[in-house]
């Protein structure tokens, strides 16, 4: 009974590292973007702003907490007492659950404006880690054929 519990806690584990991982980082390519013609341009920083990037929650967390909770609140008491338990477990592990899968969908970014040299102002947000710009720098926005875009030094 109780490896059927950590084989869960485990899987749930791996679940939530799967979610760390940072999609929104300039120097990192998905298979997809590889070996694609990008556009470049090239303009100079005029501003940029500490924003959160959060993605849509997918849910595990909460499906994931709630079936855990209700196994760990299961083992607690017998009888009426430990559906009680489970449900109990089940309810508080589902609302951590869900919370902490909220936090995992941040990613500090920032949003840097980018005046062009053809005179035309872009803003792109994108992961902080990975860009290291100030103001006044000469960059490249880099703009996929699908209009994702990513500012890199010159």
């Amino acid at each position: 009974m109780i490896k059927r519990y950590q084989i869960i806690l485990v899987l749930m584990a791996l679940a939530v590292l799967v979610g760390c991982t940072n999609k929104y980082d300039p120097n990192v390519y998905t298979g997809d973007q590889a070996m694609q013609a990008d556009s470049i341009s090239y303009g100079t920083i005029t501003r940029m702003n500490s924003v959160t990037i959060k993605d849509e929650n997918t849910g595990v967390g909460l499906i994931g907490g709630g079936i855990a909770g209700g196994l760990l609140g299961s083992t607690i008491g017998g009888g009426s007492g430990r559906v009680l338990g489970a449900v109990g477990g089940a309810a508080l592990g589902a609302t951590a659950g869900a919370l902490a899968e909220d936090e995992f969908q941040k990613t500090d970014g920032l949003q840097i404006t980018v005046r062009l040299d053809s005179g035309r102002s872009v803003s792109i947000v994108q992961a902080r880690e990975g860009s290291n710009f100030s103001y006044g720098q000469r960059v490249r926005v880099v703009t996929s054929p699908n209009g994702k875009a990513r500012v890199l030094p010159y």
